[in-house]
């Protein structure tokens, strides 16, 4: 998890609708999978030594400092869109919370299951999967693959696009119900 306590906060929330972490951000049998599918770097020396082999690419034709600058400009737009998308989340969890939303019987968190994939049950649900698996990854293939416009315009422009429309479905529940 980063340093920066907002973004770890949103990373535990994104875990957490993953079904990685439960509630209290304990590890779940979820993550048992993640591990023996290597899907994911789980420790900071994987994770560095990911980091070392990318830079060590990138200063074959770029200094080191470049580099290193451009993986920090990256971290800080994928900090960006893990808040976007922990924001989603926490707003549709509270829909589940306040019983507004029917939360899907196969899931056993009070979060919606980002693994529910395209069976996400309703509009706001669908709408939520496609920013995690589509507008958020977009932003994060562009930024690290030094392609800002397509990390702007089909990621990040999108993710904030998701997240107004899923406020706005939110808005609508609430004020139907009451």
């Amino acid at each position: 998890m980063p340093e920066d306590k907002q973004w770890a906060a949103d990373r535990a929330t994104i875990l957490q609708a993953l079904g990685v972490l439960d509630p209290n951000g304990k590890p779940t049998a979820r993550l048992d999978v993640v591990k023996a599918a290597s899907v994911a770097k789980l420790t900071q020396d994987d994770w560095q030594k990911q980091r070392d082999k990318m830079l060590q690419t990138c200063n074959q034709c770029h200094s080191g400092n470049f580099a290193n600058q451009q993986l920090e400009q990256g971290d800080h737009m994928i900090r960006d869109a893990d808040r976007l998308m922990a924001e989603a989340i926490r707003i549709v969890a509270g829909l589940y919370k306040d019983g507004l939303l029917p939360k899907p019987q196969s899931y056993a968190y009070p979060f919606p299951d980002l693994l529910t994939f395209h069976d996400a049950p309703t509009v706001i649900e669908q709408k939520l999967f496609v920013m995690f698996l589509e507008h958020r990854m977009r932003t994060f293939q562009g930024t690290f693959h030094a392609n800002p416009d397509y990390a702007l315009w089909y990621g990040w422009s999108e993710m904030q696009r998701d997240l107004t429309e899923i406020k706005a479905l939110a808005a609508d529940v609430r004020e139907r119900k009451k």
